[in-house]
């Protein structure tokens, strides 16, 4: 009996409070029920709701509160219900929130009478806290509300949530067919999609083709419940390219869910390309060299031994050997010498174009017999099977000397060491405008179809040269020495067989001297 009289006494203390705060608002009926017989009294209901550990208040129809318990004052930071009856609910809102009262909640109470979200709320010393709120509509339009505190368990939800939205990488729900509910952002900014082109779309739709039988692997694992840790497939963007993504998944059977994850590793991969063509160069260089080691020894070896025998008989028999043997051997001794010295410079000019280390020298040419005597020097080889014919010299061209001739001379004499004598060569010239175009025509082997794009690499020789020296240096020169001039070389099978190299140097006076300068 002294609980109950107590209790009434609060709830009459606050009804004269609030008469007194509120002297124009009525006094609504007993805000508790009158009991009737045999039920729980009004004051075992008041003591309930004090003594409950969430928030529980009422206001009145204009918005003051007209019963607040214990738990409501505590978790705004009041001590008594005294500082919080007669005020509006207003007091515990943050001004810019409360315009989500007003847009969801009331119009939840006046068309339903209940009403369940999350709002902020005002704590006394000015923070915010996350309230979980349930209103309801009670006769006489007065609005019961009951709270409790959420503010540690939403700010974990806000949290996972910012991450969600923020994280760089693909973050994704789908259903275990690979259909996608949900995802973050990073999808629409790595791929290009809209949104809506993503959602309740298959993941595979947007796996590259060749990756696709793999990644249904994947799914139909996760669906049995087993989870990928690591895989790398690639996707494709909107605008037609791809990436390559690095994905962790695991799965809820139960829940016909599977979770996954995917960061962009498009640059990794790339490096590795990089570094595995790097590495596949780097053996084909070491390749290169081996072969190139091996037929510079075969083809220097010869001359040599041929120089060594010369010079031993020369030695051994000088004052036995006729006159004219004698005249012989030293002949052969100078050719072979010759040609060593001319396989050594083509070597060194070729490391030398390779490196960049050749300047570009150009000089003027400016009558017929000159350009004539040009190619003679040039060819340096005197043959009876080189048909030289200059079909037009219009004015004064400019060009290397020293290059030139490294080009014309390697076209000639490949001429005629793949073709059959007396086959003849053919160099037709013709400038024109200051513009050297020439052509160089054997009946030789030809080159087939499949090795003509490797045509002018370094020791590359084609497989029809059969046992015929060379070091595969001549073509590769030829077409480094043109392109110092700015011009190009080009193969055309000859009709009837044969070769016809093409080249065009496009020189011009105003160019050579800005090169020069």
């Amino acid at each position: 009996m002294r609980i109950e009289s107590s209790l009434r006494s609060i709830v009459g203390e606050n009804r004269r409070k609030n008469v007194e705060m509120n002297p124009r608002e009525p006094l609504h009926a007993s805000i508790l029920p009158k009991p009737s017989q045999g039920s729980v009294s009004s004051s075992d209901l008041l003591a309930a709701l004090d003594c409950a550990p969430d928030g529980i208040s009422i206001t009145a129809p204009s918005g003051r509160y007209i019963y607040v318990n214990q738990a409501h004052c505590r978790m705004f930071g009041y001590a008594r219900s005294e500082q919080v009856l007669g005020r509006s609910w207003r007091m515990l809102f943050p001004a810019q929130f409360r315009s989500r009262i007003t847009r969801d909640a009331m119009p939840a109470l006046r068309q339903v009478g209940f009403w369940i979200g999350r709002l902020p709320g005002k704590h006394r010393d000015g923070s915010i806290i996350t309230q979980q709120v349930a209103l309801r509509l009670l006769p006489g339009r007065n609005v019961i509300c009951m709270v409790f505190n959420a503010t540690e368990r939403f700010a974990g939800d806000d949290l996972r949530d910012r991450l969600f939205a923020l994280s760089q990488g693909m973050l994704a729900v789908a259903d275990t067919s690979g259909c996608i509910k949900q995802f973050n952002p990073a999808w629409s900014t790595l791929l290009g999609y809209d949104p809506e082109d993503i959602r309740d779309h298959s993941i595979l739709e947007f796996v590259h083709p060749d990756d696709r039988d793999f990644t249904q692997a994947k799914l139909v694992k996760l669906r049995e419940g087993r989870p990928t840790r690591s895989f790398v497939n690639r996707m494709c963007t909107k605008s037609g390219s791809h990436l390559w993504l690095n994905w962790s998944a695991s799965s809820s059977p139960g829940d016909n869910l599977i979770f996954a994850s995917a960061h962009d590793v498009t640059d990794t991969k790339r490096a590795e390309s990089a570094v595995v063509a790097g590495i596949a160069q780097s053996c084909q260089t070491d390749q290169q060299q081996a072969r190139f080691a091996a037929m510079a020894s075969h083809e220097l070896r010869t001359p040599l031994a041929n120089i060594m025998l010369a010079s031993q008989l020369l030695k051994n028999h000088f004052k036995e050997l006729p006159e004219h043997l004698i005249e012989h051997l030293f002949g052969e001794i100078q050719s072979t010498i010759r040609d060593m010295t001319s396989t050594i410079d083509s070597l060194l000019f070729a490391g030398n174009v390779d490196m960049g280390r050749v300047d570009f020298r150009p000089a003027a040419v400016s009558s017929v017999q000159e350009f004539e005597i040009l190619i003679r020097n040039a060819i340096s080889q005197p043959s009876s099977r080189i048909v030289i014919i200059i079909r037009e010299f219009d004015g004064e061209v400019l060009v290397d000397r020293a290059l030139f001739a490294h080009v014309l001379r390697n076209l000639v004499e490949n001429g005629l060491k793949y073709s059959p004598a007396p086959a003849p060569v053919h160099v037709i010239a013709r400038v024109r405008s200051g513009r050297l175009s020439f052509f160089v025509a054997d009946r030789g082997i030809g080159v087939p179809v499949v090795e003509r794009r490797r045509l002018f690499e370094a020791f590359f020789r084609s497989s029809n040269v059969g046992s015929t020296p060379g070091f595969g240096l001549g073509l590769f020169i030829a077409d480094r020495a043109a392109r110092l001039h700015g011009g190009v070389i080009r193969y055309r099978p000859r009709e009837g067989g044969g070769a016809l190299f093409v080249v065009r140097l496009p020189m011009r006076r105003n160019t050579h001297r800005e090169q020069g300068d």
